[in-house]
């Protein structure tokens, strides 16, 4: 129900997972932009090539990496590739992973997670402030919390006990409804994860023998 979102254990993992979305968001931005801005600013040379191809197979392996953390961490079923399995050598290996959509679909993801990492990073933290206001009541006249509430003043002067604790029951009140937010973001996050992370293709299964 609405409160027991708290309770879940998924929800923590959700939460767990939205704060790790920032910083490898960042990570990935500045590697693929780096990579990729590297491999084709030296496409006429011997060096652009393999510059690139080493970036979309990096981006390939840090897209198995966000496949398997999405279903640790948000309970997703995103089965693993086998596209890139090809035999005959190092060069069709090469073009399988080039031409591939699963590798361009994963670049487009780590590409997103950028942005999504700061969205998540902004709600955990606004959330966690919100969660904060709800000790108001210890602290609302102590010296250090009435000069720092100007922001505070012009919307509503909490100088006693009463006001408090009502701040102190919206802050509750908001923060679950920010938690269950959350569960949501995650939620799409995962659909989204595993639309651009799972095979394009899915293996047809075995027909059974029928016998008479």
């Amino acid at each position: 129900m609405f409160f027991d979102v708290v309770a879940k254990p998924q929800t923590w993992k959700n939460v767990g997972y939205l704060l790790l979305t920032f910083p490898l968001g960042i990570f990935y931005f500045v590697f693929l932009v780096t990579g990729l801005s590297l491999g084709f600013g030296l496409f006429i040379t011997l060096l652009g090539m393999p510059i690139l191809v080493g970036v979309l197979a990096a981006a390939y392996g840090m897209g198995e990496f966000e496949r398997t953390t999405t279903n640790l961490l948000l309970g997703q079923d995103t089965p693993p590739s086998h596209r890139l399995e090809v035999n005959g050598g190092l060069w069709p290996k090469v073009k399988a992973l080039v031409t591939s959509s699963e590798t361009w679909k994963r670049v487009f993801y780590l590409f997103t997670e950028f942005a999504f990492g700061i969205v998540s990073f902004v709600m955990i933290t606004f959330t966690a402030s919100v969660f904060a206001l709800i000790a108001t009541p210890f602290f609302y006249e102590r010296s250090w919390f009435l000069d720092g509430r100007e922001w505070m003043d012009e919307v509503w002067v909490i100088d006693t006990l009463g006001e408090a604790i009502i701040l102190a029951v919206l802050a509750v009140l908001v923060g679950f409804v920010l938690l269950h937010v959350i569960n949501g973001m995650a939620q799409v996050w995962g659909e989204f994860a595993k639309a651009m992370l799972g095979p394009s293709h899915r293996q047809p299964l075995p027909t059974p023998d029928v016998t008479t």
